[in-house]
């Protein structure tokens, strides 16, 4: 069923930590990155001040960085290409497609799936191009269900009455059945999104009559349940949509909803990960010791590091914020979140990524 563990807020109550002490000398000398970004280098439009400096710090005069870095996000974005050059101009360093990790960037990995008809919910105009970027050849938008089958979308009073007939054609699109479903990233008419998730989930992805056999296979990218823009309280995420439908989909059919995770804190994408870390410390001809996992979501950043014997690094730059623990180790904190009772320790805290970075390279 859906895990509690991938959808909880961040954690604000600090239960103890300990004064950290001359840093420099307890960081190794050989070492990789694995970053987040949203709340991390950048909030909203702004990067975060020090981080540009840091950067700078890790890289060579030509802009290289001289370290094996990842940068680990759970966003989405039109390619790995796309946000390897936005983040080059952000951070002014040069930055290439193969130290980008976005959210649905290990559905690369999940190669049966390739040849099947699957239907991608989300947001974009590039989410089908990007489906097939991924090594997807038959991909479904809910824009493409819209046109053939206009009569599934009636929440809307002004959909319904301009529909011609509400009962569905004898003749499906070629399309059908849909043999899995992705959730990409968060859709944006979430109305219509879980209605059509509904019909394929309760009917084995056929749209006739209900199925009571297992469950369509579904992945979710994007455990998040909120995330940090510049606005002043949390936004709303993709594990937030996902929430919803599992509670919907339990309601209606009495089962839980099955969910195969993508994006961090999952094995899936940790794996991915530190394989293309330790591939540019080859090329770099190093070997990493030590691999520190910043983050400002302890639930997925913390979590995933600790989870994956990493050094974790929380940041109070973005959704967690605690201007009392800058250079410390071991923060132990508990989530608001009512469905977890364990507290999570941070190895390594600091007020940005550019004061922790500052410290290792002392």
């Amino acid at each position: 069923g859906i895990n509690a563990e991938y959808g909880r807020r961040c954690c604000q109550s600090v239960v103890s930590s300990q004064p950290l002490r001359s840093l420099s000398r307890s960081l190794s000398s050989s070492f990789g990155l694995l970053v987040d970004i949203d709340g991390v280098l950048i909030r909203g439009a702004r990067t975060i001040p020090g981080t540009v400096e840091a950067f700078r710090r890790l890289s060579d005069g030509r802009g290289n960085l001289k370290h094996p870095v990842v940068f680990l996000t759970n966003g989405s974005y039109r390619s790995e290409q796309a946000k390897a050059e936005e983040l080059s101009d952000k951070l002014k360093v040069n930055i290439r497609g193969d130290q980008i990790v976005l959210v649905n960037t290990p559905l690369r990995t999940f190669t049966d799936w390739h040849d099947r008809n699957v239907f991608f919910a989300g947001q974009g105009s590039s989410l089908c191009s990007t489906a097939q970027d991924l090594g997807f050849k038959r991909p479904v938008v809910l824009s493409d269900v819209m046109r053939d089958i206009p009569m599934f979308n009636v929440i809307s009073h002004r959909n319904r009455l301009a529909l011609k007939s509400g009962v569905l054609p004898d003749k499906l699109p070629d399309y059908l059945p849909i043999h899995g479903i992705v959730i990409a990233n968060t859709p944006v008419d979430w109305d219509a999104h879980v209605q059509f998730l509904l019909d394929l989930l309760l009917t084995r992805g056929e749209l006739r009559a209900s199925n009571k056999e297992a469950q369509l296979p579904l992945i979710a990218c994007n455990p998040d349940l909120v995330w940090a823009s510049e606005y002043h309280l949390p936004r709303l995420a993709c594990g937030a949509f996902v929430h919803m439908l599992a509670a919907l989909y339990e309601e209606m059919s009495g089962r839980k909803l099955e969910v195969t995770w993508c994006g961090k804190p999952t094995e899936v994408t940790y794996t991915y990960a530190l394989k293309m870390l330790h591939d540019q410390a080859a090329a770099l001809g190093q070997q990493v010791d030590e691999v520190y996992g910043i983050g400002d979501n302890v639930d997925v950043d913390v979590m995933g590091a600790n989870n994956h014997h990493l050094n974790s690094v929380l940041v109070c730059s973005g959704l967690y914020k605690n201007e009392k623990i800058d250079l410390t180790r071991n923060v132990t904190v508990r989530s608001k979140r009512a469905s977890v009772t364990e507290p999570i320790t941070a190895d390594y805290t600091a007020s940005t990524i550019g004061r922790f970075i500052d410290h290792i390279l002392e």
